[in-house]
């Protein structure tokens, strides 16, 4: 593989064959309801319940775990919104400044990053 100079600041460009980009999953409307479905049952979806769920939709395994993943960390972040709002609502201060990662959001990406593993 050769680089190139880019022409944006002059960084190296790869050249020659590479990967080809993932295709992103589109999920059928009926797909969707029924994950939604599971996951107010549970949040988490392992072993052979992940297995069947994901036989009975058409889709893989790897499919199911990550849009559970992903479906945790907006579960989270909504739960974490309206914390935020009640709070305000009540004239609580936020103790960190808006934009910045509070300790509740790093903990939740560590939660997820471990259950990458399984």
């Amino acid at each position: 593989m050769s680089f190139t100079k880019c022409p944006i600041e002059s960084l190296p460009c790869k050249t020659g064959p590479s990967k080809p980009k993932r295709i992103r999953t589109v999920f059928t409307t009926e797909q969707l309801e029924r994950l939604e479905q599971d996951f107010l049952k549970q949040q988490y979806m392992v072993g052979t319940e992940r297995v069947d769920l994901a036989a009975s939709l058409g889709l893989t395994e790897t499919q199911v775990k990550v849009w559970f993943q992903n479906r945790r960390i907006k579960w989270r972040k909504e739960s974490l919104e309206q914390k935020k709002a009640k709070q305000s609502q009540f004239g609580v201060v936020p103790e960190e400044p808006p934009g910045s990662d509070s300790t509740e959001e790093r903990e939740i990406e560590a939660e997820d990053e471990v259950d990458k593993t399984q």
